[in-house]
């Protein structure tokens, strides 16, 4: 892949690895109100599972920026999509939508849980994949007008990442208000 590409990737995934960390921070207690709603650990774990949980996306942000750790940033950023991914699904296999899912936008209310999060999340685990060391083995020089398309990639893959987040959401809310 090119590694224009590849550095755009990297820095969408730190931007929604730190803003989501910091969403969690701002509103700790309601992120730790949607782990418990899950309903996967006891009681008595969910603080320190949330600690862990925020410190982990908190961490993949500056780890993934630096070109010496960027690997390392990558891996926890998959783990992160991991866990969160696998609670979604879990809750859903158990007939479980109406959970707020804790990911984005703690200060409003959550449409609920769907597989269109799960698609949202394996993207973000792409991004994730193609962010990594490995990623990088171009051998291509970069020149000045890189900067301008790694600028415009990374506004265009988060402008899509929020719009389709929106949709989601929107899309989640829309068939709860049918349905009651």
């Amino acid at each position: 892949m090119d590694p224009v590409l590849t550095y755009a990737s990297l820095a969408c995934l730190a931007v929604l690895m730190g803003l989501g960390a910091l969403d969690k921070l701002r509103h700790f207690s309601l992120f730790e109100a949607a782990v418990g709603g899950y309903r996967l650990l006891p009681e008595m774990v969910l603080r320190p599972f949330s600690v862990l949980f925020v410190a982990a996306e908190a961490l993949s942000a500056p780890l993934l920026l630096w070109p010496a750790s960027r690997s390392l940033g990558a891996i926890l950023a998959l783990f992160v999509l991991l866990v969160a991914t696998s609670g979604i699904v879990m809750n859903l296999l158990r007939g479980r939508r109406d959970v707020d899912c804790g990911c984005s936008g703690l200060g409003e209310s959550s449409g609920g849980l769907s597989w269109w999060l799960v698609a949202r999340n394996a993207l973000l685990a792409a991004l994730a994949v193609a962010s990594g060391d490995w990623a990088i083995s171009s051998a291509r020089e970069l020149v000045w007008v890189d900067g301008l398309t790694f600028f415009g990639a990374t506004l265009a893959l988060l402008g899509l990442y929020y719009a389709a987040n929106q949709l989601i959401e929107s899309h989640l809310k829309f068939q709860k208000m049918q349905n009651s």
